[in-house]
Parts: C-alpha cells; structure tokens; sequence
C-alpha cells in the first residue's frame, strides 16, 4: 500500500506505520478476493472452488482424487452439444489428454482404444470409460485394450534330453487379464539366447 500513498505522506513515520498495519489486513481481503474470482474458471479453482461446481453439477466430491482428475470430471460434464462424429471423438480425447489410439469395425459394431501400458494411468482410464459410456452409441462393443513390450536376453545352456521353460507375468494395474507369448529362437552350441516377449493386457466391461 506504500507505493500508494500520496507524496505529501513521503517520510511521515506515523502514517507509513499505520498503513503497514493495516497493509497485513487489505493483503489478506485481495486475497481472498482474489481466489473468489479464480474458483469461477475451472482450470484454476482450488478444492474448495471445484467443491462448488461439483454440487452444482451432481458429481460427488472425492477428496482422493487429483485436483487435475477433478476437474477433467467437470469439462466433461459441461461440453456443449455437438454431433458426435468418429473424428470429433478421438479429438476429444486427445484434448484430455488420454494416450489412446482410437479403432472401429463398423461391420461388427465394435469402437477399441489401444494404449501403451506404461503411459495410461488409472485416472486416464477412468476418463476414458466416462468418455466411451457417454459418446459411443449402446450398440457399439466398447474394447480397452493396453499393450506392453519388452525383450529380455539370457544365457541357456541346451543339453542332451533337456527342455527349457520361460514364463513372464507382470503386475496388474486393475483386474485386467494378461496374456504371454514367447518366441524362443535356440540354435545348436549357442551360449546367448534372445528371449522377445510380447505382453498384452486387456480390460473389457
């Protein structure tokens, strides 16, 4: 507030005091006033701000969820209508930022969306299901799928009479299914082997 004051002020002690004093109050009312403003745009409401558009729109508040997730859920609620066409969803879900290849067969009515594994998280995922259950027509089989590749060389040491066995799982980010296929290429008298495996985890509703 000093910056101000008026320049017939400049060097009287008791006036620069009484506006430091209440300089603390006046900072904490612009404040305030301040994040009044901020929690009527999404992008930058706080917890308390989202709060508020959630109840106005019928979304229960989770606390456990990002501020971010929070208000993804909300821009989802509030997209103005629009014809729903196969371009305007796959652009859709890029603008909310959900790492997904979009694929349909118009001959058996499926729509599937393929995702690295490493790159999709749980709540891109719950995004993505939101996204799928309210665009995509009831008769069209939604299919989620996630792929992850990996290649691992070891050393085998092939004997007279012996079979070898390889089997890889990984960790489950929901309660998808995992499947394996393994490729083993073995020649006579070779120490190093290369093992490519190919793992495949879908979720499907």
């Amino acid at each position: 507030m000093l910056e101000y004051m008026p320049d017939y002020y400049d060097g009287v002690q008791e006036m620069i005091a009484l506006l430091k004093a209440e300089g603390v109050g006046f900072d904490k009312v612009a404040a305030e006033t301040n994040r009044v403003l901020l929690n009527t745009f999404v992008d930058q409401a706080d917890s308390d701000g989202l709060a508020i558009m959630e109840n106005q729109l019928h979304i229960d508040t989770d606390l456990s969820l990002s501020l971010e997730s929070r208000r993804y859920a909300i821009k989802m609620r509030m997209l103005p209508p629009h014809p729903i066409t196969f371009k305007y969803l796959k652009d859709l879900i890029k603008s909310f930022n959900i790492p997904a290849e979009v694929q349909r067969d118009v001959q058996k009515q499926i729509l599937t969306t393929i995702s690295d594994y490493d790159e999709l998280t749980r709540e891109q995922l719950d995004r993505l299901k939101y996204l799928l259950n309210v665009y995509v027509p009831a008769n069209m089989v939604l299919d989620i799928q996630t792929h992850a590749e990996t290649s691992t060389a070891i050393k085998l040491t092939i004997l007279t009479g012996m079979t070898t066995y390889v089997q890889t799982s990984i960790p489950a980010k929901t309660n998808w299914g995992g499947s394996s296929n393994i490729n083993v290429v073995m020649a006579p008298v070779i120490a190093g082997t290369t093992v490519e495996t190919t793992i495949q985890a879908k979720e499907g509703d």
